[in-house]
């Protein structure tokens, strides 16, 4: 999937989250914007991707799990038979959160075995980002 440089663009030009990119962008430093957007930080977290499902099991409370409907043991019982889960993919991060509520303490295991930290690239689009894809975004 290609990256979308007009989100990119906005990104750089309106720094959300108050990174520094505007005397970076000023100065057509792209290399430098490169660094900085992909800087791993501790407040962004991002998906660890595939990991092994031993992991999700070692993350679940069992008096959480023994509260499941019946319904929701059939899912968590086929996602963890599958020996490995993709931890990308948005749906399968949807199946644990409504298995697992915010404030569980399954949840927050989970997301602290799930996730790594991460870059903001990382966070808004999955990857890093060249200076060449700033180029282009910033005056393509």
């Amino acid at each position: 999937m290609a990256l979308d440089l007009a989100a990119l663009k906005t990104e750089l030009t309106t720094d959300p989250t108050g990174l520094g990119y505007e005397p970076l962008v000023t100065a057509g430093a792209d290399g430098a914007l490169s660094t900085l957007v992909n800087l791993v930080r501790d407040t962004i977290s991002v998906p660890r991707g595939i990991i092994q499902t031993w992991e999700v099991l070692a993350a679940t409370d069992a008096a959480e799990y023994g509260a499941l409907s019946a319904t929701g043991k059939d899912i968590y019982k086929t996602l963890v038979s599958a020996g490995v889960v993709d931890v990308n993919d948005a749906q399968i991060r949807t199946i644990l959160s409504t298995l697992f509520p915010a404030g569980s303490v399954t949840r927050m295991n989970l997301v602290a075995r799930l996730t790594r930290k991460g870059s903001r690239a990382e966070q808004l689009y999955g990857t890093g980002v060249s200076s060449d894809q700033i180029a282009k975004a910033l005056r393509g």
